[in-house]
C-alpha cells in the first residue's frame, strides 16, 4: 500500500471544507455553531447528523458515524483511503504526489473504472452524432419530433441513435484501443455465438448518468411496435447498479435541493416530457422498482417525493410499493393520479404542459387518500359486508398513517360517504389504534437490548477517560507525560482499545494530527468514541495536576470495582463457612477502603480543580 505523506493529507483536509463537501450529499441547515441534517448512513426522521465547521468533524448521534471530511467521502462513496485523498485533492485543485499518482494509474480497479467511463462518453458522442448529423438517424429524429421532443431536450438529455448494422460501435471503440471482451464487460457490446456485436441496434439511445453527470449506461428504445422489448437496458457493470441510480438525478438535483421535492415518474419519456414542460425535479427509477437506495438518495437532499406513475392498475400497484419503500426510510410521500389509464407523457400531449404543472401542484393526494382510493376501487360498497370490510381496512390505514388532523378529515369524509355517524367511526378508530399500539410495543420489546446499563449520564471515570484521550490526541506535552506515567488502562474496554491504538499510531506518525488518527480507525465503535472525544471543548492548555486528577479517577474506578467484588466474595465465603478466607478478604477490603479514601481526598493543586471536579474527586 502506498504511503501518502502526512503533510499532503493534512493539506487535502485543509483545502476541503467539510460543510461544503457534506452539503453535496446532505441538506444541511445551521443550528448554533454547527450544521445539522438527516444522516446519510441510517434511516431517521429527525436530524441527528451534525457537522462542525469549527472542528471540521461530522458526528451522527443516532448511529455513531463520524470523522473528518476524508472519512465522510470514504463511507458515502465506498472509496479506499487513497482513492478518497485523490478525489478530494482533485476537487481542491491539488497536484497528487508521485507515489499516489502512480497508484491511481496502476490500480486495476481504478483503471477499469475510468476506461468504462471514457468508453461510455465516446459512445454517447457517436450515438448523438448519428442521430443529429447523418441520414441513418433521420427516421429516429423524426420520431422524436413527432413525440413532441424538442431539439433542446434532445441536446440536454444527449439522445442518440444506434444503427441497425450492429457493428458500428464495436468498430468505433476498437479503433480507439478497447478490446472486445472489455466492451462486453462494459455492457456496450454483446457476445452472440462467439461474435461480438453492438448491444443496441436500431434503437433511440438514452444515456444514463450518475449523480456527477458521467454516463454509465444506456437505454435503447425501439422504433417499431412489434419489436420486444420496447426498452433495452444496459446490464449491471462495475460502474452501473440500477438499484442505486435515478434517471435524470444529475440534472434534477439542484432543483430538488431548492424545492425540497422530487417528482418520481416511471419512464424515461415521462421524465423528458415533464422536464420540457418545466418540471425540473423529474426523475425515474429506470425500469426497476423504486428501491430503498433510491429513497435514501432523495432523502439526503431533504426532499419529499411526489409519485407520478401511470394511471393504470400496474401504475397504482407500483405507487403503493413506492409508498411502502418511502415509509421505511421516513421519506414524506404524496401521489398524483392520471386519468383514463394515461401516463404522464400522454397527459402532456392531450392536455398540455400547463395542465401537467397544475396537476402536479394542485391535485396531490396524501398517501392516506391514495391508499383509501385503492381500497375503494376494490371494495363492493353495494353490500353491507362489502362496506364493513372497506371501513375496517380504511380505519387501519387512517389509524396507522394519518396525522390527528388528517384523521379528523378522513373520518368526516367516510361518515358522509357511507352514512355512518362520526362518533361511531372515532370509537372504532380508537379500538383499531389500541390494537396497533399493542402490536408495535410487542415488536419493539422483541428487539430491546439485553444490557441497558448505558442509560443515564456517563460515570465520572468514563468522563476522565475521555478527557485523557483528548489530551493525548491534541497535546504532545500531555501525551509525553501520560506515557511517562505508564497510562495503559482506562475506564472502559473501548477507551483502553483506543488508547492502545493512539500509542501505535504516534509511534509510526509522531507528527501527524488527531484528524489523521481518526481517518485511520476502522472499528465503527472506536470511530464513534474518537469523534465524541474530539468534539469536546479543548482547553487552551492542559495542566499536569488536572491530568493527575483524571488518572486518579480511573484508579478510583478500578479500586471501587475490586472492592465491590471482594465484598461479594466475602459474603459468599461467610455463607459457606470458609472463615479463614473471610478473615483474609476483610484485611484486603480494609486496605482497599484506605486507598479509596486517600484517592478521594488527594486532588491536584493549583488549576487542577477543574480536572478534579470533572473526575468526580471533589
Amino acid at each position: 500500500m502506498v504511503q501518502i505523506p502526512d503533510e499532503f493529507v493534512e493539506e487535502v483536509r485543509r483545502r476541503n471544507d467539510i460543510v461544503d463537501v457534506v452539503s453535496d450529499y446532505v441538506q444541511l441547515r445551521r443550528s448554533g455553531r454547527s450544521f445539522v441534517g438527516l444522516c446519510p448512513f441510517h434511516n431517521e426522521r429527525t436530524p441527528s447528523f451534525s457537522v462542525s465547521p469549527e472542528r471540521q468533524l461530522y458526528h451522527c448521534f443516532g448511529c455513531g458515524a463520524g470523522g473528518t471530511v476524508i472519512r465522510f467521502v470514504m463511507d458515502v462513496e465506498g472509496l479506499s483511503f487513497g482513492e478518497t485523498v485523490a478525489h478530494l485533492a482533485e476537487r481542491a485543485g491539488l497536484a497528487l504526489p508521485e507515489a499516489l499518482r502512480v497508484q491511481q494509474v496502476e490500480s486495476p480497479r481504478r483503471q477499469s473504472h475510468d476506461q468504462m467511463l471514457t468508453a461510455h462518453e465516446l459512445a454517447t458522442k457517436l450515438y448523438s452524432y448519428i442521430l443529429m448529423n447523418t441520414a441513418v438517424g433521420v427516421q429516429a429524429l423524426t420520431y422524436l419530433e413527432t413525440r413532441g421532443v424538442s431539439r433542446q431536450t434532445i441536446h440536454e438529455f444527449r439522445l442518440g441513435f444506434a444503427p441497425v448494422d450492429g457493428t458500428t460501435m464495436v468498430r468505433f471503440l476498437s479503433r480507439r484501443g478497447y478490446g472486445e471482451s472489455f466492451l462486453v464487460q462494459s455492457g456496450i457490446a454483446v457476445d452472440v455465438g462467439g461474435r461480438v456485436l453492438d448491444r443496441f441496434r436500431d434503437r433511440i439511445i438514452i444515456p444514463i448518468a450518475d449523480a456527477q453527470g458521467r454516463v454509465i449506461s444506456f437505454a435503447g428504445r425501439t422504433l417499431k411496435a412489434d419489436v420486444k422489448p420496447k426498452y433495452l437496458n444496459s446490464p449491471e457493470t462495475a460502474v452501473f447498479h440500477k438499484g442505486h441510480i435515478l434517471f435524470n438525478f444529475h440534472q434534477a438535483r439542484r432543483h430538488i435541493r431548492k424545492s425540497h421535492r422530487a417528482t418520481l415518474f416511471e419512464g424515461y419519456m415521462d421524465v423528458m416530457s415533464a422536464w420540457q414542460a418545466g418540471v425540473k425535479d423529474a426523475v425515474a427509477s429506470m425500469g426497476t422498482a423504486f428501491s430503498t437506495e433510491h429513497a435514501m438518495l432523495l432523502k439526503r437532499d431533504g426532499a419529499r417525493v411526489v409519485v407520478a406513475y401511470d394511471g393504470d392498475e400496474a401504475g397504482a400497484r407500483a405507487a403503493r410499493r413506492a409508498i411502502e419503500i418511502a415509509n421505511e426510510v421516513n421519506l414524506a410521500v404524496a401521489v398524483v393520479s392520471f386519468p383514463d389509464g394515461q401516463d404522464p407523457d400522454d397527459y402532456v400531449k392531450s392536455h398540455g404542459e400547463q395542465a401537467l404543472r397544475r396537476r402536479l401542484s394542485n391535485e396531490l393526494l396524501s398517501e392516506v387518500q391514495f391508499l383509501l382510493e385503492l381500497e375503494r376501487r376494490e371494495a363492493n360498497l353495494q353490500t353491507t359486508v362489502g362496506r364493513t370490510d372497506f371501513l375496517r381496512r380504511a380505519l387501519e390505514i387512517i389509524g396507522r398513517r394519518a396525522t390527528p388532523v388528517e384523521q379528523e378529515t378522513r373520518l368526516q369524509d367516510l361518515a358522509t360517504e357511507l352514512h355512518v355517524s362520526l362518533e361511531a367511526l372515532k370509537s372504532e378508530l380508537r379500538s383499531v389504534s389500541r390494537h396497533e399500539a399493542s402490536r408495535v410495543r410487542k415488536s419493539e420489546r422483541a428487539f430491546l437490548p439485553m444490557d441497558q446499563s448505558w442509560k443515564g449520564l456517563p460515570p465520572a471515570a468514563e468522563v476522565a477517560g475521555e478527557r485523557l484521550l483528548l489530551a493525548m490526541l491534541t497535546d504532545d506535552r500531555s501525551f509525553q507525560y501520560l506515557c511517562h506515567q505508564g497510562l495503559d488502562e482506562l475506564a472502559t474496554a473501548e477507551q483502553t482499545a483506543l488508547l492502545a491504538l493512539i500509542y501505535n499510531f504516534r509511534a509510526e506518525h509522531p507528527m501527524a494530527s488527531a484528524e489523521s488518527f481518526l481517518d485511520m480507525l476502522e472499528d465503527p465503535l472506536l470511530v464513534g468514541l474518537a469523534v465524541r472525544v474530539l468534539s469536546a471543548e479543548i482547553p487552551a492548555s492542559w495542566e499536569i495536576p488536572a491530568l493527575d486528577d483524571y488518572m486518579r479517577a480511573i484508579q478510583l474506578h478500578r479500586l471501587e470495582a475490586i472492592h465491590a467484588r471482594m465484598l461479594r466474595d466475602s459474603i459468599l465465603a461467610q455463607t459457606d463457612g470458609r472463615l479463614e478466607e473471610v478473615s483474609t478478604l476483610r484485611e484486603t477490603i480494609a486496605k482497599l477502603q484506605q486507598e479509596i479514601a486517600q484517592l478521594k481526598t488527594s486532588s491536584g493543586k493549583g488549576k487542577a480543580g477543574i480536572g478534579a471536579k470533572e473526575a468526580g474527586l471533589k
